[in-house]
């Protein structure tokens, strides 16, 4: 993506890139406390951008999610869930 190719060759395979696609990782925190997943690697960190997320609009989700799924009054209905 950051080349501009219009693909990239990938496991033997030449994937074609859409540069209107994102990746997202979500990882849990990694503190003294958690016992989960460790922190990425440095080498991959560099590649993502970091942000923070502190509360999901569960209303926007919804809503999304029921027009992807063909509702056409998604709106309306996310709001009473």
């Amino acid at each position: 993506i950051k080349e501009k190719n219009d693909s990239v060759h990938l496991l033997g395979n030449d994937v074609k890139v859409n540069a209107n696609a994102g990746i997202f990782v979500t990882l849990n925190p990694a503190s003294k406390d958690y016992k989960g997943r460790s922190e990425l690697p440095a080498n991959l960190k560099a590649l993502f951008r970091p942000i923070a997320m502190s509360k999901p609009d569960n209303v926007c989700i919804a809503d999304v999610t029921l027009l992807a799924d063909g509702f056409s009054e998604g709106k309306i209905l996310s709001q009473k869930l």
